[in-house]
């Protein structure tokens, strides 16, 4: 068991004895917020129309899932790696090793992405001794508004040495086949923004559009922070309640500033954008 895995079964073990077991009776999947470091593509005018007209599926859609634009499929998983995938709008999403999965699903929790695919593009660089070399970057990201971006993910030990690989690219003319770069590491998908994440793709599971109304009428009101917990104080329906907590938080409404693992004693602040 990884060290990621026991801390979920640790956590879920915490809440299953303060009677909160049934948070976790949801699909499986880790994702992430967001992160003032990466392309902003969203607006306040966005958020109204995501609450006044929630998207709803009417009918099951059954398709043939697709590679995407990958160039290279990994091997399967064994016991001495990470390796596997995840779907994104009908495509699936390789990954290499755990911080790439981390990486990957807190991407998929952006609104503004359109499509992520893995082993995408081939670039090609030249290194100090002018020897050329080529080098695949790990996912092409590319936004709504078809702006593209390749991600380059490492250890945050390696940022050097892959920031300078960057620039190489940069002056070729392969890297004109995206609008820029970004290199992302452990930092970006760290465990705690993965675990808050795993509770940002269960909310949206609930259709719940009056009690996310109710909340961000509450908090508008709010200057300054508050505690997660005095949000599910008065309410109706304490459960329908948290759900609209992660809701507005993975709409970005509400934010933790520190990145730490949100619980019922965290400190969230508004968004001064909504």
């Amino acid at each position: 068991m990884t060290i990621h895995a026991a801390r979920l079964v640790a956590a879920r073990m915490r809440m299953k004895r303060a009677g909160l077991g049934f948070i976790h009776k949801r699909k499986a999947g880790i994702g992430g917020m967001e992160d003032p470091t990466l392309r902003v593509t969203t607006s306040p005018m966005d958020f109204a129309k995501s609450t006044d007209r929630p998207i709803r599926i009417e009918d099951e859609t059954f398709y043939e899932p697709t590679h995407g634009l990958a160039l290279r499929n990994p091997l399967r998983k064994d016991k001495s790696s990470a390796k596997g995938f995840e779907f994104f709008n009908e495509v699936r999403v390789y990954f290499d090793s755990e911080i790439e999965h981390r990486c990957l699903l807190r991407l998929m929790t952006r609104r503004d992405i359109a499509e992520i695919h893995s082993q995408a593009l081939l670039f090609n660089y030249h290194d100090a001794q002018r020897k050329p070399h080529e080098h695949t970057i790990d996912y092409l990201i590319i936004y709504k508004d078809g702006w593209r971006v390749g991600i380059v993910i490492k250890p945050e030990r390696k940022r050097d040495e892959m920031e300078d690989l960057i620039e190489r690219i940069k002056v070729d003319p392969s890297s004109a086949q995206v609008d820029d770069f970004q290199f992302l590491s452990e930092t970006y998908g760290s465990i705690e923004a993965a675990e808050n994440a795993d509770f940002i793709f269960w909310s949206r599971e609930f259709e719940i559009d009056q009690e996310v109304s109710d909340l961000l009428d509450i908090v508008r009101t709010i200057n300054g922070y508050v505690r997660f917990g005095d949000l599910l104080r008065s309410c109706r329906n304490i459960d329908e309640r948290r759900v609209a907590v992660w809701r507005l938080i993975d709409l970005g409404v509400l934010i933790s500033p520190t990145g730490e693992r949100i619980t019922e004693l965290t400190y969230l602040a508004r968004n001064p954008a909504h």
